[in-house]
């Protein structure tokens, strides 16, 4: 599972980085400075993604909170303490700590005001009772009507998860019945549910217990909040800002380079320019396959699980297999990608071979550590070795490249680096925390029948309507039982997909990243060592690009294309 990172933390880490740069090179940063700033200031900075905690102030609002942001922050109550709302400046998160419903003091229209700047409302009941309140779904169709997607946290007070999740079960069931009942509109769209034990969440943290915090529930909370929070208006400004950075930067890298006065320098930079297009290339065109496979995981995977819903050891062997499967997709997409990006970068290299540098200039013995350099790499991946020739004792140009440099060796490297990078994934902890459990829903809809002795005299037909009429109420209960199982099963399978589906992208990038990186390595390395002052910019450029780099996965993680 993923964490809710601080985006703004790292955001800013970044533009202190860039900023330094700026510094170093006025001339060149004349404008590019201001305009980074003012997108830094108007898009990052002020983009707080807000979280908004409502629901009966006994149900367990304020530990659903302090379990959320790992401290003991919101104080815990029986009994309403503030008629305002308070805010939590948590992880580059904004959480709004609402006064629950039922409060004795006045406090709906200032709930009613933050509701409009959330971007993602947590509507926290428990399983002692609040889920119950008529109230609690009057209040839930304002939330709707807003168009906010409500994320229902229900609290188990009682302990029942891992132990009686019948009762959950059951309770789930109720709350879908009743936003109905109160109007709400394609109630699939607007809520999901998430079981979560903020005791067992609050042990587990104290006593640094890291099975009882798996169990609690608050991860799979975090992993669907992050999910809700990619489709909102906050992270759309982010990953609008981001881009705009990266126009910024690589404006300013071109700056940089038209100072680079010899020409080895200029087609090294030329090279790893064009390595890093690519797999910012590859990244973005991989990562729309991904979603796309992972999408159509998840719209199958529910029918899967509901075949086989009498055995959930079973559905744990069928999903295993499905990720697999989709994994297996993934690595061939990679390496289709990786042999197709191979033809572009191996002219570049071939290009790269054939530059003329004076056998006696100072560039001459560092061209020809290079050359032995990538010839030791390729000789690697492929068993063929690639000879510098001396043409005519001026230049090196005739490298004399054995031909699929890098397409030849693509397979080769596939079955290896691109394989164990990907299997790096944390699919296991995915399946483990993930599948939903389908064998107490199919208990609950079994015994819904069981309405008790209804049959109170001999009338034998007042006893065949009373049977009649308690076979219908069974049948529709069971009906709604399992629309009800079926429409959480859904929403799982498509959490889960997005987080198998995020695992995924970050392994691809790191597989493709590790590849290509023998191939930059002799290029990276030679120009962090250049010292001459006019030269030192050249390592700089490296590190913009790395920075570059590192924003455009970000703005992925953020739910960018």
């Amino acid at each position: 599972m993923y964490e809710l990172k601080d985006y703004q933390k790292i955001l800013g880490e970044k533009s202190a980085r860039v900023q330094t740069f700026f510094e170093k090179y006025p001339k060149e940063s004349a404008t590019l400075s201001a305009r980074f700033s003012e997108i830094d200031a108007k898009k990052i900075r002020s983009t707080e993604p807000e979280i908004m905690v409502y629901g009966i102030y006994n149900a367990g609002k304020s530990s659903i909170l302090n379990e959320l942001m790992g401290v003991d922050k919101a104080e815990v109550n029986d009994v309403p303490t503030t008629d305002s709302v308070t805010y939590y400046d948590w992880n580059g998160y904004k959480i709004a700590d609402t006064p629950g419903i039922f409060a004795p003091i006045a406090h709906q229209e200032v709930t009613q005001e933050h509701l409009k700047k959330a971007d993602v409302v947590l509507f926290v009941m428990s399983t002692t009772g609040s889920n119950e309140k008529a109230e609690n779904y009057n209040r839930m169709k304002e939330i709707a009507d807003a168009g906010k997607k409500i994320i229902i946290v229900l609290n188990d007070k009682n302990g029942d998860m891992g132990k009686n999740d019948e009762n959950i079960q059951l309770i789930k069931r109720q709350v879908a019945v009743n936003m109905q009942k109160v109007g709400i509109e394609n109630v699939d769209e607007k809520y999901c549910i998430v079981t979560v034990n903020a005791s067992r969440a609050k042990k587990g943290r104290t006593e640094n217990k890291a099975g009882l915090l798996a169990k609690s529930g608050l991860d799979e909370l975090k992993s669907v909040i992050l999910t809700e929070l990619k489709s909102t208006t906050s992270f759309d400004i982010l990953r609008g800002g981001i881009r705009q950075i990266e126009n910024i930067l690589d404006e300013f890298i071109k700056n940089l380079e038209s100072n680079e006065n010899s020409e080895l320098i200029k087609n090294m930079n030329r090279v790893l320019e064009n390595f890093n297009k690519q797999k910012i290339s590859m990244r973005r065109q991989i990562n729309t396959y991904i979603d796309t496979q992972a999408e159509f995981f998840g719209n199958n995977l529910p029918q899967i699980i509901w075949a086989n819903r009498n055995n959930q050891e079973k559905i744990n062997e069928v999903v295993a297999q499905e990720i697999n499967r989709l994994n297996e997709k993934i690595q061939k997409e990679i390496q289709r990608q990786l042999q197709d990006a191979a033809i572009i970068l191996e002219l570049e290299l071939k290009s790269f071979a054939e530059i003329k540098i004076d056998a006696k200039s100072t560039d001459a013995e560092t061209f020809k550590n290079i050359l032995s350099q990538l010839n030791t790499v390729n000789a690697q991946a492929t068993g063929t070795e690639i000879v510098a020739q001396n043409s005519g004792g001026t230049d090196f140009s005739s490298m004399g490249l054995a031909g699929g440099l890098l397409t030849e060796s693509a397979g080769a490297i596939m079955k290896t680096e691109i394989g164990k990078a990907v299997a790096k994934t944390a699919i296991g902890k995915i399946i483990g925390g993930a599948i939903p459990v389908i064998g107490p829903v199919l208990t609950i809809i079994g015994v819904l029948g069981t309405l008790g002795n209804i049959f109170g005299n001999d009338n034998e037909r007042e006893k065949l309507e009373a049977k009649l009429q308690a076979q219908n109420e069974q049948e529709r209960r069971r009906v709604e039982a399992e629309m009800q199982a079926r429409q959480e099963l859904n929403q799982k399978c498509h959490y889960l997909a997005d987080n198998v589906a995020e695992e995924l992208k970050t392994s691809a990038d790191n597989a493709v990243a590790e590849t290509l990186a023998k191939y930059e390595e002799p290029f990276k390395q030679t120009l962090s060592e250049r010292q001459n002052d006019n030269e030192k910019i050249s390592g700089d450029i490296l590190k913009l690009r790395e920075i570059f780099n590192e924003y455009d996965k970000l703005c992925v993680e953020l739910g960018g294309k």
